[in-house]
């Protein structure tokens, strides 16, 4: 997948990578995927072959601090307003003209949902994995932490601390990638109970990479050529990658956001993992407040669902987008 992808200036300076295979028929919809932290495009391969094969278009980019899109050092760069821009100015570039559906995964679903917000006409659908919709706001990283921590009874949110604010966390990954990849993504048996043991609670991610641990199995879903690909991103450095936990832990957004309207207008599907350490669909329940036509789904899944349940959360979507388009 990685050796079919191109690049094109959005802004000067200012290069996107990314994966685009154009729709079979010119009154198809496009499919927009934006992923999370600390994937890439190849986090989408399976939703990419399955809609293309249905005739859909697919267009997959790195976000910024990934491949060979533009990885600035400075955090205040990662204004998502920006992005939502240089989004914009690709699907120019590609002569997408038509609305197109937004799928966004863990931190993509920030840029997903954003990208609802401040340009809702280039949208049919929004369709977020994981993590559900936060409205625009301040935001207060201790007072997250530990109302989370009061609605689930474990440190949800206590890594965001070792993501947003260790000035090491990025050495310490780039030296321990294989560790920091096990961990990642254990085998889906074993992934609730070590993310909650190890992954999670404040101080836990830093120690186990420091002590090098490391699991005798992974992920079943990843076979060893996902895996070279991921850690390929890994080495080429993590501190971009981080710097989407210190734009929002920074509050970068604010200034653009005070008087955005919070509300999304069009269909939304929302799909859940029942064992996602990360994104219990609880936390999200109020979503229902900003979304006039929201769909929850719920599966059986861990974080990654889009690669652990494929076939499950490819055919969640296919349904849905068959009864409301």
């Amino acid at each position: 997948m990685i050796s079919l992808t191109q690049t094109f200036t959005v802004s000067p300076g200012i290069n996107y990578e990314y994966l685009h295979l154009p729709a079979v028929l010119n009154q198809t919809s496009t499919i927009l995927f934006l992923h999370g932290f600390p994937s890439s495009l190849h986090s989408w391969r399976h939703q990419i072959d399955h809609f293309h094969r249905l005739g859909y278009g697919c267009l997959a980019p790195n976000l910024m601090g990934y491949g060979k899109t533009y990885s600035p050092s400075d955090f205040q760069e990662y204004k998502i307003k920006q992005m939502v821009l240089h989004l914009v100015a690709l699907l120019s570039h590609l002569m997408i003209d038509r609305p197109v559906i937004v799928v966004g995964h863990d931190f993509g679903t920030l840029t997903a949902s954003r990208f609802a917000l401040y340009q809702p006409e280039r949208i049919q659908a929004l369709i977020l994995l994981s993590v559900g919709y936060h409205a625009p706001g301040l935001i207060d990283v201790d007072r997250a932490i530990e109302n989370a921590k009061e609605v689930l009874g474990y440190d949800i949110y206590g890594y965001w601390r070792f993501f947003g604010f260790d000035d090491n966390a990025a050495e310490l990954i780039e030296k321990n990638v294989n560790s920091f990849l096990d961990i990642g993504f254990p085998p889906s048996e074993d992934a609730l109970t070590l993310w909650r043991s190890d992954f999670t609670p404040t101080g836990k991610l830093k120690q186990w990479l420091q002590n090098g641990k490391s699991l005798p199995r992974r992920a079943s879903y990843l076979t060893d050529s996902d895996y070279n690909v991921y850690l390929g991103y890994l080495l080429e450095g993590m501190k971009g990658k981080l710097n989407w936990y210190k734009a929002q832990f920074n509050n970068v957004n604010a200034e653009d956001e005070k008087d955005l309207d919070p509300h999304i207008r069009m269909p939304t599907l929302f799909i859940a993992g029942l064992r996602d350490a990360v994104g219990a669909p609880v936390l999200f329940a109020a979503q229902n407040t900003y979304i006039n036509d929201l769909t929850v789904i719920e599966l059986n899944a861990t974080h990654w669902i889009m690669e652990e349940k494929a076939q499950e959360v490819n055919n969640a979507i296919e349904e849905w987008l068959k009864q409301r388009f």
